[in-house]
This record gives structure tokens, C-alpha cells and sequence, in this order.
């Protein structure tokens, strides 16, 4: 028995050394063997959509000067955009206007101050501020290729 709570407290140890990698909701059961074996998983830390446009030139005018992002990476073909640790990525395709075109829905916090910004600008919208049935406080716009913007905050429970 000693033996084995050696090993336990050794293995709990190794373990506490190796949390930062490990999922903290990892169940932590006994394995066959007895011994307890935290096991890592896999977690999906950010969403970065890269959306086809016309000409890069263009998105990245329409995203800094009416929405206040910040160009973050140019390379080739390709350029991304960022603010507030959201990041949209962007490829030039001179067919981007045919087909489907996917709605971003973006949520944030502070969205009045946001929507009195965006107004400002002189960005056309396509939905005007308002809270929805589900307390979520919204407004749309469309980007010079099409795709819908839609901003969100949750205003917590009626």
C-alpha cells in the first residue's frame, strides 16, 4: 500500500507539472492500472474566417477606416485585419461576388459605444440597434463585397 500511494502522490505531481497543457475539465479517473492519468485534450482556441473579396485594397479600407480595425498581416494573395482579438482574414478573387456569402455574427461588449463609432463613419446599415427577444442588443451592416456583419451583446437575463 505504501508503494502505491508513493506512486499516486508521484503521479499527482507529475500531473500539477503538466496542467498548463492539460484541459482542466479533464476527468481525472483511475485507469486500468490503478493510477490516475490526466489526459489532454484538444481545444479549439479562435475562429480566424478568411472571406473572398473583390480587391484587398478595398476590405482592408472598409475594415480599418469605418469599423477600426488594424491591418495585422500582409503576405502575397492574403491580408488579415484585426481589433480587440478578433482577427477576419482576406484573399483576392475576382469571382468573389458570385455564389453564397456567409454572415459573420461578431459578439463584443460596450456595442452602444461601437454603434455610435460606426454611425460616425458614415457606414450604411442594414438594421439599426436594437435588443431581440433573446436580450441580445444587435445592429447589421453589409461590406463593400456582400458580407453581412452582424454585432452583438448580451444583455443578461430579462
Amino acid at each position: 500500500m505504501k508503494f502505491f500511494t508513493s506512486l499516486l502522490f508521484v503521479s499527482l505531481l507529475a500531473a500539477e507539472g503538466a496542467s498548463a497543457q492539460t484541459n482542466t475539465n479533464a476527468p481525472v479517473l483511475p485507469g486500468p492500472d490503478g493510477l490516475i492519468h490526466l489526459q489532454a485534450k484538444p481545444e479549439m482556441v479562435d475562429l480566424i474566417p478568411t472571406l473572398a473579396v473583390a480587391t484587398l485594397r478595398r476590405a482592408v479600407e472598409f475594415y480599418s477606416g469605418k469599423l477600426g480595425f488594424e491591418l495585422i498581416m500582409q503576405s502575397g494573395n492574403y491580408v488579415a485585419v484585426g481589433r480587440d482579438g478578433v482577427q477576419i482574414g482576406f484573399v483576392a478573387d475576382k469571382n468573389s461576388a458570385k455564389g453564397y456569402k456567409p454572415s459573420l455574427y461578431i459578439q463584443m461588449v460596450r456595442i452602444d459605444d461601437f454603434y455610435k463609432q460606426v454611425n460616425a463613419a458614415g457606414t450604411k446599415l442594414n438594421t439599426e440597434l436594437k435588443t431581440s427577444s433573446t436580450n441580445m442588443r444587435e445592429f447589421s451592416l453589409t461590406d463593400p463585397d456582400g458580407y453581412t456583419l452582424i454585432f452583438g451583446e448580451y444583455m443578461g437575463p430579462k
